[in-house]
């Protein structure tokens, strides 16, 4: 064990109570009253008396419904509690809601009214996408979990519309359509004036496009959502519809592959690149524009006709600046303006990251809004010290139905592409140097002091013991922050496996193959470029250098090409080389997935092979066992299959601290 144990938060090794350092305080929470108290016999006994009260395990707090607030300050007060203000100035209605109607308003939401009742409440709130409706005073549900209303309603006997009945059955023919759409793999589409023939599967991608208008392209990597994204607006034009001018948002190094991939299918059409900040084109049918640049030309790129967002997990966070101009441009369009969201990992490390997205969709409203989304499909909880958690995931199977019966097609390259071998990947052990894993395992002990140096400060902070869950709770919210001290862990450990790495390479390159090699660390990247040739796709290259590198290992005489995962994980493709070593790894499944993307797509005519170089005795195996975990809760969060635990680098974290 470590420096925490399992022992109950209240008693010390002894079994005594322990001291309390805290006020006893009753305050409010999202939606509950939180009671704080050390423990005592006496008092528990009268809490769980309390209508609704319960011992939440993770805050270490009781927990009663806003329902009890009466009964709550009585005991409070009676205990001389602490009482917060918003507690006191808060009030119950004196008269119960009568109205009893389930019904659909103009905007499109169904409303349901209904008397105060506990049961009916905690009912009511496992509706999908359900809301509470301050104006209205009423539950606010999105059409399309209209089956589920008509449900409760009848089990508890409110009233519904026959307009809602009616709409129940048109929805869920119109949902199953659109959720057999999302999994189609062919559809009856031709575009005049195209070069070229689009597969079926991008035929079907087209299709839903189309039908939706405003909607996800996830398809896997490599599968060509950039030509079902140009298609569709290419299409909407033909049919009469006002699309240009349009624009792509897409990563800095992708600009040019759009504008080529564009005029590959529509060689007419007028699409016009921005590479700098300080000029934009004056004419133009489509532009391109990185997302390092659009806050420059927020004004220039408002009231477009149509909207692209290419690598749209880009904008997974909200407060992020190029999210907020994300959801800006798109909003500043028409209502009816096609929106894209293109991207084939929506979901990086957690469901969280979709809402974003949605919201720039604009269909984040029918997920319940944000925070809506946040409880049902990311088991958010506030704890007692006010911080919100979005790090959990519930309901994954029902959200991946949500998304595809509302906005939302995926395809995988075994449902499509039947003739590409599957992807072969394989973990590799070998020893480091003896010099470098000296060097680790010091570093290694300088960082472990300072995690639990920085756990005894907490505990200090709190006034509490270092094996209190509340001390563990509060240095897990934090252990982010110490990811940049664990990353000196993984740089050492790929330095230690420095010559292992150039033997496998060397060996590949006798063979006659052409091989990728994957590292994250700008002077590994370096050295191992210098080792093999020189050829490199990293950051600070500007876009002919990256061009001429990829044109000189796909068709040269090239063996060898280094990437730098965070600048060369997408819109690359390298399928010259049917092998690919991982030499660091990074911390999601999705920049795994990515990089390896680059080599199994379209125009693969081999099976690939993923290699893991781990370095025995290092944190590279925590580190891939961990990118296999969270590759559990991404598939189910973004295909709806595959069930299992989920850990995060949380997790890695205090692993490191704790049980080293």
């Amino acid at each position: 064990m470590g420096i925490f144990s399992l022992w109950p938060e209240f008693h010390d090794r002894a079994g005594e109570p322990r001291k309390y350092y805290g006020d006893m305080r009753l305050s409010l929470a999202d939606d509950h009253l939180l009671l704080d108290f050390p423990y005592d016999a006496a008092q528990v006994a009268e809490v769980r008396r309390l209508k609704g009260a319960k011992w939440d395990k993770v805050a270490r707090v009781w927990r009663a419904p806003v329902s009890s607030l009466n009964e709550c300050r009585d005991f409070a007060a009676a205990h001389e509690f602490t009482i917060d203000p918003e507690v006191l100035l808060l009030t119950l209605p004196t008269r119960k809601n009568s109205s009893r109607s389930i019904s659909i308003h103009p905007n499109g939401f169904i409303y349901l009214a209904f008397a105060y009742d506990r049961v009916a409440v905690t009912s009511v709130k496992q509706i999908p996408g359900i809301t509470w409706d301050k104006a209205t005073h009423a539950w606010k549900a999105p059409i399309t979990s209209v089956d589920e209303v008509v449900r409760w309603g009848e089990t508890f006997d409110v009233p519904v519309d026959a307009a809602v009945r009616q709409e129940a059955s048109a929805v869920r023919g119109q949902l199953e359509s659109t959720m057999a759409a999302s999994r189609a793999t062919d559809a009856a589409i031709h575009i005049p004036g195209m070069l070229g023939e689009l597969l079926p599967y991008q035929r079907a991608g087209v299709a839903y496009a189309l039908a939706s208008q405003r909607c996800f392209i996830a398809d896997e990597m490599g599968l060509g959502k950039s030509v079902q994204a140009a298609a569709t607006i290419e299409l909407l034009a033909l049919q009469g519809e006002d699309v240009f001018p349009g624009a792509v948002v897409c990563p800095p190094n992708l600009v040019v592959n759009w504008q080529a991939e564009w005029w590959k299918f529509f060689p007419n059409r007028n699409v016009q690149i921005v590479t700098n900040r300080k000029e934009f084109p004056a004419d133009y049918d489509i532009v391109v524009v990185g997302y390092s640049n659009i806050s420059t030309w927020v004004r220039q790129l408002s009231s477009h006709k149509s909207y692209v967002f290419d690598e749209s997990h880009y904008c997974k966070t909200p407060t992020a600046q190029r999210t907020k101009i994300a959801k800006r441009l798109a909003r500043s369009a028409g209502a009816k303006a096609p929106i894209m969201l293109l991207t084939g990992t929506p979901v990086t490390n957690r469901p969280a990251e979709y809402a974003a997205q949605l919201d720039i969709l604009g269909q984040i409203d029918k997920f319940g809004g944000v925070w809506g989304f946040y409880r049902r499909y990311c088991d958010a909880f506030k704890d007692k010290w006010g911080q919100w958690h979005l790090e959990g995931h519930s309901n994954l199977e029902e959200l991946n139905d949500r998304l595809r019966s509302t906005c939302y097609i995926r395809r995988t390259k075994p449902e499509v592409m039947k003739e590409l071998p599957p992807i072969v990947h394989s973990p590799v052990l070998v020893a480091g140097a003896p010099s470098v894993m000296k060097e680790y395992a010091k570093a290694e002990a300088d960082i472990v002091q300072y995690l639990v140096e920085r756990a005894k400060e907490i505990a200090r902070e709190m006034g509490l013991s270092e094996r209190s869950a509340a001390v563990r709770a509060k240095f897990r919210a934090e252990a982010s922050q110490h990811l940049v001290r664990i990353s000196v862990l993984r740089r050492i450990a790929a330095k230690a496996k420095m010559a292992a790495a150039n033997e496998w390479i060397t060996a590949h390159m006798e063979e006659g193959h052409k091989v990728v090699v994957a590292a994250h660390h700008r002077d590994i990247v370096d050295e191992l470029a210098r080792e093999h040739g020189g050829l490199k796709i990293q950051g600070g290259m500007n876009v002919h250098e990256v061009e001429a590198a990829k044109a000189e290992f796909q068709t040269g005489d090239a063996q060898v090409m280094v990437l730098s995962i965070q600048a060369a994980k997408t819109g690359h493709t390298l399928t010259a080389a049917q092998d690919i070593l991982f030499v660091e790894q990074p911390w999601t499944p999705a920049d795994v997935d990515q990089t390896v993307a680059r080599l199994h797509r379209i125009g693969q005519e081999g099976s690939v092979t993923a290699t893991y170089m781990l370095t025995v005795g290092t944190i590279d195996q925590q580190i891939y066992d961990l990118i296999d975990s969270k590759r559990s809760v991404v598939n189910q969060a973004t295909e709806g299959t595959t069930d299992g635990a989920f850990a995060s680098t949380s997790d890695l974290v205090m692993n490191l601290a704790f049980d080293s």
